[in-house]
């Protein structure tokens, strides 16, 4: 496998890989070629679009160039292969394979298991970290990158109140993990599907997605509807997988107290997980209620909505209670 985005003539002596990488590298071009072509294909590509990819490597190897806009994401894609080449086959470099087997690499220079890990995650949060900037520059020159709008990215995103990795982990703590995110979007998609055109209608999602979020009367509900999206899709995920969002995947994790011990995963009890999901899913519909309570009060600004609910809108659940002087309080 040949990379598109690296050339064998610019790594005789690694020189792209260092520009890009702080620290000693002596791989060679041959060695890690296969790794980067890998990484473009499984995550660069996903990211641009066919279309944008095919354009950049084609500015890439011309002969002129002359385009601030392509260089600049031309080093933003390198600087994101690298690491996720090194992290992806970080293992498979320290060996060497023959007829006889495996044999190590390392020699005097072997690494603690804990400082392997610790590179392993540097290097991917690193590689993972560069994308998501890698979409954030798409989406601001996306006018000097026409191609990206063909993007599967850029077509999702306009469907989605979630569209990115730092709006979920506003929401949810997932450290800022892109692996994460993609892995919950697929709830994510099925919430804002099914779940939300039940409470909202179809028609009033398509005029919220559309809006002006700093019209005020879009912008006191859609952070509301967003922590729906995310608490309803993190119980779906529970729900489903019977386990929690994770870079590892959807699973519950504990890190032991021996530094060389790798993450390891423990199971939960059912009745945990039941607990977790309606913890969650009580969260989601909590928040719906208050997008609905204020609807109800100002509907002279929704008027899509009430075509969709008429006098019917459905009461809120939350219960309100003047608890004064009372020795019995009520709460939710």
């Amino acid at each position: 496998m040949t990379p598109k985005l690296f050339k064998a003539e610019f790594n005789t002596k690694a020189e792209e890989f260092k520009k890009f990488l702080p620290v000693n590298v002596t791989t060679s071009f041959r060695s890690l070629a296969p790794s980067i072509a890998s990484c473009e294909s499984k995550y660069l590509i996903p990211v641009l679009g066919e279309s944008l990819f095919n354009k950049i490597y084609d500015y890439y190897h011309a002969e002129s160039t002359d385009n601030e806009v392509f260089d600049t994401l031309i080093s933003m894609c390198q600087l994101a292969l690298i690491r996720l080449a090194f992290w992806s086959d970080f293992d498979i470099l320290s060996v060497s394979l023959s007829d006889k087997g495996a044999s190590d690499n390392t020699g005097d220079g072997r690494l603690y298991r804990y400082q392997r890990e610790a590179i392993k995650e540097n290097l991917k949060n690193q590689g993972f970290d560069c994308l998501d900037d890698i979409l954030k520059f798409c989406e601001n020159s996306v006018e000097k990158l026409p191609e990206f709008k063909e993007s599967e990215y850029f077509l999702n995103a306009a469907l989605s109140f979630i569209k990115t990795t730092k709006d979920f982990n506003d929401i949810y703590f997932i450290n800022n993990s892109r692996l994460v995110f993609i892995r919950m979007k697929y709830f994510i998609t099925s919430v804002e599907e099914l779940k939300l055109p039940h409470h909202l209608g179809e028609k009033f999602c398509k005029e919220l997605l559309e809006s002006d979020v700093k019209e005020t009367k879009f912008s006191r509900i859609i952070p509301y509807i967003k922590r729906y999206i995310v608490f309803m899709a993190i119980a779906e995920g529970i729900a489903e997988l019977h386990q929690l969002p994770t870079e590892r995947g959807l699973i519950f994790h504990t890190q032991m107290a021996n530094r060389d011990s790798e993450v390891q995963v423990s199971p939960v009890s059912q009745k945990e997980l039941e607990r977790i999901r309606k913890e969650y899913s009580q969260k989601a519909e909590r928040y719906m209620n208050s997008v609905i309570d204020y609807l109800k009060k100002h509907p002279s600004d929704y008027p899509t909505y009430f075509e969709f609910a008429g006098d019917n809108a459905p009461p809120s659940k939350i219960i309100r209670r003047d608890n004064t002087n009372k020795k019995i309080f009520f709460t939710q």
